[in-house]
């Protein structure tokens, strides 16, 4: 082995005792009576219940941000309402997934069992594209991070439209009862070192993006849209420091057309 191998260990690893969980796993898929897919579903809420903790909550007034390409911006003015996709739509494959110590054990004890994962890794894709998800960065400094301008508004041409996380929330969480499986809007900060409810995990690696959610469960997998034109007033704009003065006058004449109010920053 080299001296100095430039490995930089894993500090955020979770290495969790799951041996109890383990043993209920067990339990559950080895009886005489076992239905697998109805044990499975079983493990998944037994995982579950170990991963419900609410999300952070942010203060009302905290600024938060949604960096929109100029179709979607576009898009945004003409509907006055916010996307909100199922969470299997998403590019990162983590996204809702059982954390890996779970799946672990759980793929642990099929194997032992002789039972095909197969069934387990559908059911937790099937669950997770029940969830609704809507992502918003928070803004604690005059400039943005570059690479969420490059990453989500496809570059300097980008729009960012940014609105107080209270205000937003409250006016979501109203439109979302009808929505939601258990009529509930679930909303704060995403946990990149701990475990909470499962849209609100997010792996380490993306813990730059400082990210703020909202989403809600529904039976069936599908996108939704939920109309914030009763606040469009309370929204702003944000434009890159990469875009030019054209982009930006252009930006906010299209902005005031359409009804939003003149709140406009463009940090240099």
């Amino acid at each position: 082995m080299l001296e100095d191998d430039h490995y930089i260990p894993n500090s955020k690893n979770a290495h969790i005792d799951t041996s109890a969980f383990e043993l209920d796993v067990r339990t559950q898929l080895s009886g005489d009576e076992c239905r697998v897919d109805e044990a499975l579903e079983s493990v998944y809420n037994l995982a579950f219940s170990k991963l419900s903790a609410a999300p952070q909550e942010l203060d009302g007034g905290r600024l938060i941000c949604r960096y929109l390409s100029p179709t979607k911006f576009l898009q945004f003015l003409h509907s006055q309402r916010i996307n909100f996709p199922a969470a299997t739509q998403f590019s990162d494959h983590w996204e809702c997934r059982v954390p890996e110590d779970y799946e672990v054990a759980v793929l642990k004890v099929l194997h032992e069992l002789g039972i095909s994962a197969e069934g387990w890794c559908s059911l937790v894709k099937r669950k997770a594209a029940c969830w609704s998800v809507s992502c918003w960065t928070q803004l604690d400094h005059y400039f943005d991070d570059h690479l969420m301008w490059n990453s989500y508004a496809g570059g300097p041409q980008g729009v960012g439209i940014t609105v107080r996380y209270g205000v937003l929330k409250d006016s979501l969480a109203k439109s979302v009862r009808q929505l939601a499986a258990d009529g509930m809007l679930h909303s704060g900060s995403v946990n990149y070192e701990a475990l909470s409810l499962l849209p609100f995990n997010k792996h380490y690696m993306f813990r730059n993006e400082k990210e703020v959610r909202f989403a809600f469960e529904t039976k069936y997998s599908s996108a939704h849209s939920v109309s914030v034109d009763d606040i469009f007033g309370s929204f702003g704009v944000r434009i890159s420091p990469a875009a030019t003065v054209e982009h930006r006058d252009m930006m906010r004449r299209l902005w005031l057309r359409f009804g939003g109010v003149d709140r406009v920053q463009w940090p240099l």
